[in-house]
């Protein structure tokens, strides 16, 4: 089975429009995401209320790039040593 790679950005502002965000932050030690989407002609721009266990995070990203025609996940973080290269390959 292939790896597969995210491309990361240090500031959600620079992700593409035709991406969804995949927000890395720690909370009391565990590394969580927030799943974030813009609005296109498909849905109003949105997010998950909560923050989630990335591989279900990453779950969530890709039914909302399959439902809304976004064309990718990028993760947005400042620190990627909060990445699990179990979770795929993080590109500079």
């Amino acid at each position: 089975m292939a790896v597969r790679t995210f491309k990361r950005y240090a500031h959600a502002q620079d992700v593409p429009a035709t991406a969804v965000r995949l927000v890395l932050r720690e909370i009391d030690g565990e590394v969580v995401a927030d799943v974030e989407w813009p609005a296109n002609t498909l849905t109003d721009g949105g997010n998950y209320l909560y923050p989630t266990d990335v591989p279900l995070a990453i779950e969530r990203a890709d039914d909302v790039c399959d439902h809304y025609g976004l064309t990718e996940v990028a993760v947005v973080t400042s620190d990627p040593h909060l990445w699990n290269p179990a979770w795929g390959y993080l590109s500079p």
